[in-house]
């Protein structure tokens, strides 16, 4: 929704930046905390020179750029997670678990309303009211899937189980399969995660795991989504429309995709740094008409190929690499066994944000990118914290038993025997 020339989102999460530099400042005690790491800020870099270095319009290319920089944001939540106590993770999570109940409520309502919707008035010339993004909003509904699993596991059944199969039904009643496959991933991540009041529940997580196998087997093959998802896999549904649209999407995209990637390495300065912030590289390939020309896509729904089209083999290395070491962050969540709540909704929110991004224009957005930075900042920073906090504990151990040898060494001193007869232990 925009003010002027900014949006909302680009309003508060320049406040939340002020916040920070302004609490940088102005606090007293100085702990030790862990960034996200030298690859995101190599990013967030190049992002900015490309955008300082266009020609062409400035506020188009700011609109292109802006979800790159917003990586920015992942240096906020990495030392506020390390800083803040158990007590602010808690409450951050209750605010977010109600942010996607109410979500949960609008897409419902827009799902139920039907007809009634296209009377909702407009923001601008081109969204309405409570408009849906069904990759997104399918994303959205998953990470509360996987929160609503992996509270059942720890005991909270009732209101959650409730929850859970509402939140299927609507993600199986969109026509998304990109949503689709978020929601596997994040049934699976939260299946995986290791709470640590589930360890004594695992019955539970059994039985929960047949219902939601058995939920999935019911409404894949009746469904909007679960019937373009077999269509594209080869299988045969119900619906002779649904096949043919499922497959006519695919290869559009199939089509979008070679052209951008063909356009691209056509020329070799395209190929190492991309056409920069600002150029519609989807017209220039006439990639664009496979999708639709005319409607506004300046992006080939794939994260990938999109930063490849804009900063050439150099961005897309940065970014494959940033986007393995997130993914090396979530794999070491997905096995600790100190993983909190909120270092739960982190991993479900890269996953699924990541899944969707693959196949449509979400992380190229600014609803998708900053929530995905964030996330992933926080898991970034507390891999880095809980690495060094590991390296620190292993030298110790080696100190205590050489300070104690020493000790021993120069007589019948044993003030230090007590912590090596521990270390040994």
């Amino acid at each position: 929704m925009p003010v002027g020339p900014a949006y909302i989102g680009d309003l508060l999460l320049a406040a939340a930046v002020l916040h920070g530099i302004i609490s940088a400042l102005t606090r007293r005690a100085r702990d030790r905390t862990y960034g996200p790491g030298v690859l995101l800020a190599l990013v967030v870099l190049l992002a900015s020179f490309r955008l300082l270095c266009t020609n062409a319009d400035m506020r188009t290319a700011a609109r292109d750029a802006a979800p790159f920089i917003y990586g920015c944001a992942a240096y906020l939540s990495s030392g506020a997670y390390q800083r803040d106590g158990e007590a602010t993770r808690k409450r951050a999570v209750r605010i977010l678990y109600g942010a996607l109940l109410v979500h949960l409520a609008w897409v419902g309502a827009v799902l139920l309303a039907g007809d009634a919707f296209p009377a909702m008035p407009q923001l601008d010339g081109e969204t309405r009211v409570f408009d849906l993004r069904p990759d997104f909003d399918a994303a959205m509904l998953s990470v509360l899937i996987g929160m609503s699993i992996l509270r059942v596991r720890t005991g909270k059944v009732r209101l959650n189980v409730v929850v859970a199969g509402v939140a299927f039904f609507l993600v199986f009643s969109m026509h998304s399969r990109a949503g689709l496959l978020a929601c596997f991933t994040c049934v699976i991540a939260a299946f995986v995660l290791r709470p640590m009041a589930a360890a004594r529940r695992p019955v539970r997580s059994v039985l929960l795991g047949c219902a939601v196998v058995l939920g999935v087997l019911l409404l894949l093959p009746s469904s909007s989504a679960g019937q373009r998802f077999v269509a594209t896999t080869g299988g045969v549904t119900t619906s002779q429309e649904v096949a043919l649209s499922a497959e006519g999407t695919t290869r559009a995209r199939l089509i979008s995709w070679r052209r951008v990637l063909g356009y691209t390495l056509d020329d070799p300065r395209r190929t190492l740094v991309g056409v920069g912030f600002g150029t519609d590289f989807l017209r220039l390939s006439d990639a664009d008409l496979p999708l639709g020309r005319g409607i506004g896509v300046r992006s080939p729904h794939n994260y990938l190929l999109t930063c490849f089209a804009r900063l050439g083999l150099v961005g897309l290395s940065l970014i494959t690499i940033l986007l393995g070491s997130i993914l090396g962050a979530v794999a070491r969540s997905l096995r600790s066994r100190e993983a909190d709540e909120l270092t739960s909704v982190c991993v479900l929110l890269v996953v699924s944000l990541l899944v969707v991004a693959l196949l449509g224009v979400v992380l190229e957005s600014p609803f998708g990118a900053a929530p995905f930075f964030w996330a992933s900042g926080v898991l970034l920073g507390r891999d880095r914290f809980l690495r060094a906090r590991h390296r620190r504990t292993r030298q110790r151990p080696a100190a205590l038993i050489h300070e104690g040898e020493i000790t021993a060494s120069r007589g019948p001193r044993v003030s230090n025997a007590k912590p090596l007869r521990e270390c040994m232990r």
